[in-house]
């Protein structure tokens, strides 16, 4: 299986992009507004490749700039009645942060406004994956502080453990710390568990 490419960037067509890698060329679907993201022709480029079998098709590669973005695919292709295709085009109609608080604050209304999901794919989607999304905006935020080099400072999956010791869950542990994050994206690790804890407390 396939699960990340670095190769060269060769052509662009409308349903997917072509990426040399040792003179072997992917055809790699992408989600539509990621192709404004993507380099020049010619220019390196490195894919997270998620890989999947059509009976027509044969193998398919889909592929992301972040593994954030193809974590969310993976959770949108396990609602009944979202195929691969509708995935990519559900990403490609909204951010990936706006789509996941839309699944997680069950807003039916904004999920149904996105192309090809009716009443009924709303609530499932609202339904099968709002708990499952905070996972993705955990991964998220890692990633981003990832990018800022802070990563290695912070053990935020230590901070999580640490919250669900003191009986809260995943998912409210790491929406908590998500919310401190994104208020205050310098703060220490004994900060970080003091807020999330203020921000707890109130629930119980």
């Amino acid at each position: 299986m396939i699960g990340r490419l670095n190769g060269v960037l060769t052509a662009i067509e409308e349903n997917f992009a072509l990426i040399e890698v040792g003179g072997v060329g992917y055809e790699v679907r992408l989600p539509p507004n990621l192709k404004e993201q993507l380099p020049p022709l010619g220019e390196p480029i490195t894919l997270y490749i998620r890989t999947l079998f059509h009976e027509e098709e044969g193998i398919l590669l889909f592929g992301f700039l972040e593994p954030a973005q193809r974590r969310l695919f993976d959770l949108l292709i396990t609602v009944s009645g979202v195929g691969p295709r509708l995935a990519l085009n559900l990403m490609g109609a909204s951010e990936p942060e706006t789509l996941a608080r839309a699944i997680a604050r069950k807003d039916t209304r904004y999920l149904k406004s996105l192309p090809g999901v009716g009443a009924k794919l709303a609530e499932r989607l609202a339904l099968e994956l709002s708990d499952k999304v905070a996972q993705f905006a955990f991964e998220r935020q890692v990633e981003r502080l990832a990018a800022a080099k802070r990563v290695s400072a912070i053990d935020l999956d230590a901070l999580v453990d640490g919250l669900t010791q003191l009986g809260y869950s995943r998912r409210e542990a790491q929406t908590a710390l998500n919310a401190v994050l994104n208020e205050q994206p310098e703060a220490d690790e004994q900060t970080l568990m003091r807020l999330a804890l203020a921000r707890l407390s109130p629930r119980r």
